[in-house]
C-alpha cells in the first residue's frame, strides 16, 4: 500500500496480562458451549459413538440443550426485528458518510477503517481542527482515493456553518446517507463543590461541554436529517454516546449530563422515526446508539485511576474495536445499540437495583474516585 494511503490503525500495546478479561472468557463460551452449532457437533460425536448411540446418557440432555439455545437465538431475532423492524440495504458504493469529531480518536479511526474497507464510500469529516498532512495527502492523491475524503474545518457548534457545509457535501459527495455524531469536547474533571486542591467546575467549562457534546447533535441533525430520511435507500444515523449517561461518576457531572441528553435524544428521534406516517422512513431510516466504557483516547488520558482488578471486568477499549463494532452494524443495515464491554450491557438492570448494591457496586468499581484531583488549567 502507498505511504500516502490511509492505513488500518494499530492497536496500542499492552502486557499479555491485561488481554485475560471478563469480556475474552465470555466471547470464548459465546462460540463453544453457548453456541448451538458448537453444542451439535458435539451431540453429533456422541451419538456416532457404539454401541450406545442414541442411548448414550448425555444425548437426550445435548440435544434438548441445543434446543434451547436455538429457542433463545430465535427470540432475540424476533425482538430485534420486532423492535427495530427489517434491515435496510447497504451497498458502500452509494453512501456518503459523515463524521463530526473526525480529526481524532474514534472519529479518526471510523473515517480510516471507512476509506480502507469499504471500496468505494465517500467520506466527509467536520471538525474543528484543519486536515492534518496525512488527511490531506488522502485527499490530493490521484488514486483509489482521489474524491473519497472531504474535510470542512468548522465549529459544530455554529449552526450557520454546518448548515453551509451541508450543502457543499451535497454537492461536492452526493446527499449524504450516514451520520456519524461523534465531536467531543475534552473532560474537564472538576468537582462541583469547590475543594482545597481543585478549583470547582464553571459555569463556561459545563457551557461548553454541553454545547460541544449535546447541542452540536442537534445542530446536525438539523441541517442533514431531511436528505436522511428522503434518501431511497434509506440511512443510518449513529449516535456516540457513554456509559457514564447512566453512572454519573464524581467530578463529571457536566459530561454525564451532556451523554445523558444524547442518549435521550437518540431514543425520542427513535420513537419519530417508528412514528412517522411514512412506511419507507418506518422500515428504511436506521439509528444506532453507541454506549461504551471507557475508550483509549486522549478523552481521558491522564486524569483516570482505576483499581488494578478493574481491566479483568472493564478493560478499556481500543478505538479499533468499536469502530469495527460500528461499522460491522452499519453495514447489515440494522438498528440497535452497542454496549462494550459485557458490564455494559448491564445498564438497564443496575438502575432497577437496591440502592445499597448499587453503592457496593460504585465502591467496588473505584468510579467515584476514577477523575484524579487536578487543578484547573488556566
Amino acid at each position: 500500500m502507498p505511504s500516502n494511503m490511509p492505513r488500518p490503525p494499530t492497536t496500542t500495546s499492552k502486557p499479555w496480562y491485561n488481554y485475560i478479561t471478563l469480556e475474552l472468557l465470555l466471547h470464548i463460551l459465546s462460540r463453544s458451549i453457548f453456541h448451538p452449532a458448537i453444542v451439535l457437533i458435539f451431540y453429533l460425536c456422541i451419538v456416532a459413538v457404539p454401541p450406545l448411540h442414541h442411548r448414550h446418557p448425555l444425548a437426550n440432555p445435548t440435544l434438548y440443550y441445543v434446543s434451547f439455545l436455538l429457542f433463545v437465538r430465535s427470540l432475540a431475532l424476533l425482538n430485534a426485528r420486532i423492535t427495530y423492524g427489517p434491515v435496510r440495504t447497504v451497498s458502500w458504493e452509494d453512501e456518503v458518510v459523515v463524521v463530526t469529531g473526525g480529526a481524532t480518536g474514534l472519529g479518526r479511526c471510523l473515517v480510516e477503517m471507512l476509506l480502507v474497507m469499504k471500496k468505494g464510500v465517500r467520506v466527509a469529516v467536520l471538525d474543528v481542527q484543519e486536515a492534518d498532512e496525512t488527511a490531506r495527502g488522502w485527499m490530493r492523491s490521484g488514486g483509489e482515493f482521489e474524491g473519497r475524503l472531504w474535510w470542512g474545518c468548522i465549529d459544530v457548534r455554529n449552526s450557520a456553518a454546518v448548515r453551509i457545509m451541508a450543502g457543499r457535501i451535497k454537492e461536492e459527495l452526493g446527499q449524504p446517507t450516514i451520520l456519524i455524531n461523534n465531536a467531543a469536547a475534552g473532560v474537564v474533571g472538576l468537582p462541583l463543590i469547590p475543594e482545597d486542591y481543585s478549583a470547582s467546575l464553571s459555569v463556561q467549562d459545563a457551557t461548553k461541554t454541553i454545547t460541544v457534546n449535546t447541542i452540536s447533535h442537534f445542530i446536525t441533525l438539523s441541517a442533514f436529517l431531511g436528505d436522511l430520511v428522503e434518501h431511497k435507500a434509506g440511512a443510518t444515523i449513529v449516535t456516540i454516546s457513554s456509559l457514564l449517561a447512566h453512572l454519573s461518576p464524581c467530578r463529571l457531572s457536566d459530561y454525564s449530563a451532556s451523554k445523558a441528553a444524547l442518549s435521550s435524544l437518540h431514543a425520542c428521534l427513535t420513537h419519530e422515526i417508528a412514528s412517522n406516517a411514512s412506511k419507507e422512513v418506518r422500515e428504511r431510516v436506521k439509528t444506532i446508539l453507541v454506549e461504551p466504557g471507557m475508550i483509549q483516547t486522549q478523552l481521558f488520558a491522564d486524569i483516570t485511576k482505576v483499581p488494578w482488578y478493574s481491566n479483568f471486568f472493564g478493560p478499556v477499549l481500543e478505538v479499533n474495536e468499536i469502530a469495527k463494532t460500528i461499522i460491522e452494524k452499519i453495514s447489515r443495515g440494522e438498528s440497535g445499540v452497542i454496549r462494550m464491554p459485557f458490564y455494559s450491557k448491564c445498564m438497564p438492570v443496575y438502575a432497577v437495583m437496591p440502592g445499597s448494591v448499587q453503592k457496593f457496586m460504585r465502591w467496588f468499581s473505584g468510579i467515584d474516585t476514577a477523575i484524579v484531583p487536578r487543578k484547573k488549567k488556566i
